[in-house]
């Protein structure tokens, strides 16, 4: 622990040093990433494919809010969905704009987060997501996340939708928006992961704010059980085609990042509670104070020095201060003349 807030403390001076720089840099190398892995899912236009194109959106975004990032993320993606199908990229676009309503209303700041959702999605892990950002966000957090689960399946959706085109299963328009809607609605993976993410953000950030002892760790151990009991029911009752082994690894891994973003961003002394009543006019108070845990850096300065030096000092402070006794002084050559004058 003593580690952790150490590193914490280190973090902090460097981010409050080269924070203009470590916000755009963190901005670039997400666009880069999520620009190269929306390429390689659905590539369809080669214009875009190219990594030039790809860095100089990250480039651009890096220097704009994060908003402007999933903006420009997104129309990446209608584009790409609109050289497999019209109907498909129109459908899309109607989510993402519905989405974005509600998004840029209620969590306008957390952009960056539907990305990061998206992605981890994209490598299999998206349960490493809720129940840190439940902790360190809060509800807000539930927008985004479900946004980026749902962007997820919409990436994947593109590749049954081109193999169904090229098949000739959906012919007609109306044989193709009963396709996309089908995909969606009748997605019971998609279903079940947006629901245990979203549910598991909400309770986490509930519990995280009550006022009991412990209460972050009582929300990670809550929120991971609740990861777990879903995901089991989920499978066996829809028949989802999640993977069982790789859920409990990624609910794990969120259970340790979870406890690491305690220590860093909360890490309170209950030991130390202390309880405060006071009263005014028209209330009385009952305060529970709780410290918390701080490291004391003591900068202390050695200087080590060998004795023959320290008998060389000693012997020279010696004479200094043996010449200022034996040296006259002005009031002693006045006292002179006095005696003198008498």
């Amino acid at each position: 622990m003593a580690v952790l807030l150490e590193l914490k403390e280190k973090i902090k001076r460097i981010y409050g040093r080269y924070n203009t720089y470590i916000v755009p840099a963190a901005k670039f190398l997400v666009t880069l990433v999520a620009m190269l892995m929306l390429d390689s899912s659905i590539g369809y236009v080669s214009v875009l494919k190219s990594p030039l194109i790809a860095i100089l959106v990250a480039i651009i975004c890096a220097f704009m809010p994060a908003g402007f990032m999933v903006v420009c993320l997104s129309m990446v993606l209608v584009v790409h969905l609109y050289s497999i199908s019209a109907e498909f990229a129109l459908v899309t676009l109607c989510l993402i704009l519905i989405m974005y309503l509600l998004y840029f209303r209620l969590a306008s700041k957390t952009g960056y987060l539907i990305v990061i959702t998206a992605m981890l999605c994209c490598i299999k892990l998206p349960y490493l997501a809720p129940i840190a950002l439940g902790l360190t966000i809060g509800l807000p957090a539930a927008i985004p996340v479900g946004f980026g689960t749902i962007i997820y399946y919409i990436v994947k959706t593109a590749s049954d939708y081109e193999a169904a085109i090229t098949g000739q299963s959906a012919s007609n328009t109306v044989q193709k928006f009963t396709f996309i809607v089908d995909g969606f609605l009748n997605n019971k993976d998609m279903i079940l992961l947006l629901f245990v993410m979203v549910i598991t953000v909400i309770v986490v950030s509930i519990i995280r704010r009550m006022a009991i002892d412990n209460a972050w760790n009582v929300a990670i151990v809550a929120g991971a059980l609740l990861e777990f009991v879903f995901v089991i029911i989920g499978k066996l009752a829809l028949s989802a085609s999640l993977n069982i082994i790789v859920a409990i690894i990624g609910i794990l891994l969120s259970v340790v990042i979870a406890y690491i973003c305690e220590v860093v961003f909360f890490n309170l002394d209950y030991k130390r509670t202390e309880f405060v009543q006071y009263e005014d006019d028209e209330y009385y108070y009952y305060v529970k104070a709780v410290p918390k845990v701080n490291l004391v850096n003591e900068d202390l300065r050695v200087k080590r020095i060998n004795a023959q030096k320290a008998r060389n000092t000693d012997d020279i402070n010696s004479r200094r201060s043996s010449r200022q006794t034996t040296r006259p002084s002005k009031r002693d050559f006045e006292d002179d003349d006095d005696s003198t004058q008498i």
